[in-house]
């Protein structure tokens, strides 16, 4: 059933990315109101601004800004008789809404300053309403492949702390067994030298004294090698409960770009 309820959740956000299209709106600036051509693009604004760069870019436009507009200059709309500067306004729907970005789309006279008589008549606004129409699918694309990649890479750095972890692991596995054979090893040290205090005359003050002397080290060396294998333990302990939350994260951030990709697919985008 949820897969059911998934499915149609994503068939109803592709139909609306789909057919979404450009509407009559109107901008408030510099206390004029002006009317323009808007779209809605289910995107964050930073990714849609640079996909419009990119085509405009493309199709041989360099931008430039003034206040709040992205511009294009000389720009043919198509059936227009000649040629129109194009005011591009990018902005986030609200704050509750941070991926669905507007962008407006406001006609201005070619090489004009903004102002309510350089602006182009209204029979512009349709050619900017077609002109927004087949911006669309392009940035679209270019979002979904700029939302990849980065999601990629998130994929990838998380992969890369999964493999460090579990390089950590073996490394601190192998400082167990190594302080367990040590441990050992030790312990048999003692118990020779144990018997050999043992055989040391009393009347023999010097022997029995260096005997002793290696005692206290290998008792000292115990200590010192219990503390390495309580800690390396408890290394392995934090270590493993890392590996569990950064494989539930790889995982977590591998179906996002699985869905994303499932996203892509079912806009009939190319990969």
């Amino acid at each position: 059933m949820r897969k059911l309820l998934l499915s149609g959740a994503l068939t109803i956000f592709t139909l609306t990315i789909l057919h979404a299209q450009s509407y009559n709106s109107n901008l408030d600036f510099q206390k004029n109101k002006y009317a323009v051509a808007a779209i809605q693009i289910a995107f964050d604004q930073d990714v849609v601004t640079a996909a419009i760069k990119d085509y405009m870019s493309r199709k041989g436009f360099k931008d430039s800004h003034y206040k709040d507009f992205i511009i294009f200059r000389s720009v043919p709309l198509e059936n227009a008789a000649g040629l129109t500067d194009t005011y591009f306004n990018i902005s986030r729907k609200s704050r509750s809404e941070k991926d669905l970005t507007v962008v407006n789309l406001l006609p201005v006279k070619r090489n004009q300053t903004l102002l309510p008589g350089s602006v182009e008549d209204s029979s512009f606004i349709n050619l900017a309403k077609v002109f927004l129409d087949s911006l669309k699918p392009f940035v679209v694309h270019y979002s979904f492949q700029q939302e990849i990649i980065s999601q990629q890479q998130v994929v990838g750095k998380a992969q890369t702390k999964l493999t460090r972890l579990k390089n950590d692991s073996g490394d601190i596995a192998t400082k167990i067994r190594g302080y367990e054979s040590d441990l050992v090893e030790n312990k048999n040290d003692q118990d020779k030298q144990q018997k050999e205090i043992a055989i040391t005359s009393s009347g023999d003050h010097s022997a029995l004294a260096k005997a002793q002397s290696r005692m206290d080290k290998l008792l000292n060396k115990q200590a010192t090698l219990e503390k390495k294998l309580r800690n390396s333990r408890e290394d392995a302990y934090k270590n493993k409960k890392e590996l569990e939350a950064q494989q539930d994260l790889l995982n977590k951030e591998s179906q996002s770009l699985d869905s994303l990709k499932e996203r892509q697919k079912n806009q009939g985008l190319p990969g």
